[in-house]
């Protein structure tokens, strides 16, 4: 573990955008991940089913573009973009709300085979001593810090008072491009994005290979027959997930699979109202 301030040359570029950069900066693995092309994919710890499969396909999408994923390591839409860009040979960063040797010693569940992981392939960062106890405030204060790190925000789902919310105004205050999820009509979860979207504060993404566009990126190429049954499914018009697979009579995590692969294909995307069509 090392620490840099805003006056050493290796301290993250784009930190110094905040008007009081973390002084020291902690940072536990790969430094040079800090200094490659970031993104923060955030949202609520009361992630729905919907929540994590997008998570985890947009973090798919920058793994594979060679783009680094930002995130606050909490339960939820931040682990599941963590879990999808490790899962996926990318690299990813975690920032802390708290210090990191004794978030290493205390963090249990679903999250602590992340942490290792993290640090082998990205790195674990902080701007509070080792040992520094987590407080409210300092979650607030580290989601400024994951807005200043990326060089764009996503919000998957949030809820009306998500702390996701507030690295969205983080991110417009520092200039970043914003970008948010839209969700079912009625989900709780969702309500903190739709609402972001509506009042034209957030662009609504409505798949991976708008994300890769938005970057300026060109989704990686994946072998796809012009023949495919999911493609000729969508040719006479767009049709929401579960009717889709049920016509192609797919069990879910092939129909996920190949979904996904014709996705980052930039062969199928989203309409508003979240039907998949062919391009």
């Amino acid at each position: 573990m090392i620490s840099v301030t805003p006056r050493e040359p290796g301290y993250p570029a784009r930190l110094r955008d905040l008007e009081r950069p973390p002084d020291p900066l902690w940072i536990d693995g790969d430094q040079s991940a800090l200094d490659d092309r970031c993104i923060a994919i955030v949202g609520t710890r009361r992630m729905t089913a919907y929540g994590e499969r997008v998570a985890r396909e947009l973090a798919t999408a920058c793994a594979a573009a060679g783009v680094v994923v930002v995130s606050g390591l909490a339960q939820g839409i931040d682990s599941a973009a963590h879990r999808g860009a490790l899962d996926s040979g990318g690299r990813t960063v975690a920032v802390l709300g708290e210090g990191i040797a004794l978030f290493h010693a205390t963090v249990r569940g679903r999250r602590r085979p992340l942490v290792p992981r993290i640090r082998a392939s990205g790195a674990l960062v902080s701007e509070y001593g080792p040992t520094f106890c987590a407080h409210p405030w300092t979650f607030a204060k580290r989601n400024a810090t994951i807005a200043a790190l990326a060089e764009l925000v996503v919000v998957v789902e949030a809820g009306e008072r998500s702390g996701a919310l507030i690295t969205a105004g983080d991110a417009r205050r520092l200039g970043r491009p914003l970008l948010a999820v839209p969700g079912p009509l009625g989900s709780a979860a969702s309500v903190g994005t739709n609402a972001l979207i509506a009042s034209g504060d957030a662009r609504a993404l409505v798949g991976a290979g708008a994300l890769l566009e938005a970057l300026g990126l060109v989704a990686p190429a994946r072998s796809a027959s012009p023949t495919d049954p999911m493609l000729e499914a969508l040719a006479g018009g767009a049709l929401d997930a579960d009717t889709l697979r049920r016509r192609l009579r797919l069990g879910e995590n092939e129909f996920a699979d190949r979904l996904l692969r014709l996705t980052l294909a930039g062969l199928i995307t989203k309409t508003l109202d979240g039907r998949l069509r062919a391009r």
